[in-house]
């Protein structure tokens, strides 16, 4: 018996128009809900995006935002993977030492409040990063942000390429000269995300379990990258997107029979529920 449902959001849940059935959803949402099954969104995005993709339900679900670094249960903070300021500022450095001038397009900073970034960024390219994060804040330069300055907690590190850049290799030298006790993972769009190597969508989910006290049978996952993986191989009722890379179609348990433009996973649901 299913009595949990986490869904990756960009690339699974949403379309490529960013968009999704809401009344399908809401439909759904409402039998999941007389099963008492709880419905999970996870995603390297932050928390407050999160409930505004979900507003008319937001207090009767749960969220695993920044790739597992912050989970809430509805609006209540359920755990919090936080990383230093010393870490940040290594992270950065590493940036600046290692990649040529033109090679990184996007360097920001998450945390449970806010999102920070250099004041000086591209107007464009901060258009992208306000879809995923709010709320998104400038400061002169992120090599001098400090958590006590802005009064929040650290957990994440975007870090996007610019377009046309070997993403693979880029990222496989980042992974590699990461500081201990740090990882990164792939969110799609060139990016990847930098943390906690403590902080991902299965420890995420593990912390939810624990509290509501659900078994990895009794779960079912829906993904279609790289940062998706640590929950696809926790259960035998995972899907991988029909539209996921082959790498991610084969490390499910499942393939979804339609994409992420032809309602993937509602479709999956109402077969399944």
């Amino acid at each position: 018996m299913i009595k949990m449902v986490a869904v990756d959001m960009d690339g699974t849940f949403l379309n490529d128009e960013r968009k999704y059935d809401k009344q399908a959803f809401l439909t759904l949402f409402k039998r999941m809900k007389q099963q008492h099954i709880h419905f999970v969104a996870a995603s390297g995005s932050q928390y407050q995006r999160l409930r505004h993709e979900f507003a008319e339900v937001a207090d009767e679900m749960d969220y695993i935002s920044q790739n597992g670094a912050i989970v809430h249960r509805g609006n209540q903070l359920q755990h919090i993977e936080a990383i230093s300021d010393d870490q940040v500022h290594a992270v950065l450095d590493l940036l600046n030492a290692t990649f040529k001038p033109g090679v990184v397009n996007q360097e920001v900073v998450a945390g449970l409040h806010g999102t920070y970034v250099n004041q000086d960024m591209d107007p464009e390219v901060l258009k992208i990063v306000k879809y995923y994060y709010r709320p998104v804040i400038g400061v002169a330069s992120l090599s001098g942000i400090a958590a006590r300055k802005v009064k929040d907690q650290f957990t994440k590190l975007a870090i996007s390429f610019t377009p046309g850049v070997d993403f693979d290799a880029a990222s496989a030298k980042l992974s590699k000269l990461l500081p201990d006790r740090l990882t990164s993972e792939t969110s799609g769009f060139n990016t990847d995300l930098v943390g906690s190597d403590k902080a991902n969508k299965r420890s995420g989910l593990r912390a939810l379990q624990d509290y509501y006290q659900v078994a990895d049978d009794e779960l079912m996952t829906f993904g279609d990258n790289e940062n998706d993986l640590s929950m696809l191989k926790m259960t035998p009722n995972s899907f991988a997107m029909k539209n996921a890379a082959v790498k991610i179609r084969r490390s499910a348990a499942h393939v979804t029979a339609y994409d992420n433009n032809h309602n993937g996973v509602l479709e999956t649901l109402k077969m399944a529920l």
